[in-house]
């Protein structure tokens, strides 16, 4: 079982975090190079979308997965993705008939984990990135470069959670000094061209790929990738923020340029931006009281 040991810094005003995320000012001193992630939940592991559903299983139970059977459903999604771009007339990232048989045939994930690799092949990680971008669950978790986009997924994923809010809810932003990433073995960055998909470039996003090394076993539930560093100085900082403050937050990343309109440039991040206002309205109407203040 790991052992947490990477820095937090809590923070109590939305304007000290922004402050601290601000990129002027370093968060450590020394060589860094950090990429960041906001989550809604300061609880949460690092742990992808494809894991997510098997977090809390325990060891007696019965429907348990183990790599082998994780590997095998990753492969089938992304062969389905793959129908679904063809069948639309959309492309294909590394597409070639070698590609494709790579995809479509499941033994090849099979194969790998037999052959003790800890991460798919690299030409499956830009499909990979697109699925990811397009709601398809994957073993890709997203960061970005910038930390004012992590602030507005963190404040906006937040308030879209706030039914679920009490009197000790955080969010968080992770900031992972990826200066050295070289010297942890599991630790794989993936940057996929903006083509990939129309948001990537606009969120200026890149990926950490989990390894296999933290899928679940047969008496292990999924572990985060900041379980990679639980014996070993960590890279990671997570930054919380009590979650009352994500309105004030928000509205510090729409006047700095980094509402929804502008990470997702299109008619969706016009509906998403539609949708924080909404989300900001109904948390203050469930939660503004004389002991709670929404800013």
């Amino acid at each position: 079982m790991s052992v947490d040991n990477f820095e937090v810094k809590p923070f109590q005003t939305a304007e000290s975090f922004w402050e601290a995320l601000s990129p002027t000012r370093p968060l450590v001193e020394g060589p860094h190079r950090f990429i960041f992630r906001g989550q809604a939940d300061a609880t949460w592991k690092l742990v992808p979308s494809l894991l997510r559903p098997y977090q809390n299983q325990c060891v007696n139970s019965t429907e348990q997965f183990c790599p082998k059977d994780l590997s095998f459903l990753e492969h089938r999604w992304l062969e389905k993705f793959m129908e679904q771009l063809d069948r639309v007339g959309l492309t294909i990232p590394n597409d070639s008939a070698e590609f494709r048989d790579l995809i479509v045939n499941p033994s090849s994930a099979i194969n790998r984990l037999k052959r003790n690799k800890p991460i798919p092949e690299n030409s499956l990680l830009n499909l990979m990135a697109k699925a990811q971008h397009h709601g398809v669950p994957t073993r890709l978790l997203d960061w970005t470069t910038q930390s004012f986009t992590a602030c507005y997924f963190a404040a906006s994923s937040a308030l879209a959670c706030h039914k679920h809010w009490n009197e000790t809810s955080q969010l968080a932003v992770w900031a992972l000094n990826v200066e050295h990433s070289g010297l942890y073995d599991d630790l794989i960055l993936h940057t996929s061209p903006g083509s990939t998909s129309p948001h990537l470039a606009a969120q200026a996003g890149l990926f950490t790929v989990h390894p296999n090394s933290l899928f679940p076993t047969q008496s292990l539930s999924p572990q985060g990738l900041e379980a990679i560093f639980s014996k070993q100085t960590s890279p990671l900082i997570k930054l919380t923020l009590p979650v009352f403050e994500a309105s004030q937050l928000l509205e510090y990343c729409e006047r700095s340029g980094f509402s929804a309109a502008n990470i997702y440039p299109s008619a969706d991040g016009a509906g998403k931006s539609t949708l924080d206002l909404i989300n900001i309205e109904n948390a203050k109407t469930a939660w503004n009281t004389d002991e709670v203040k929404i800013r």
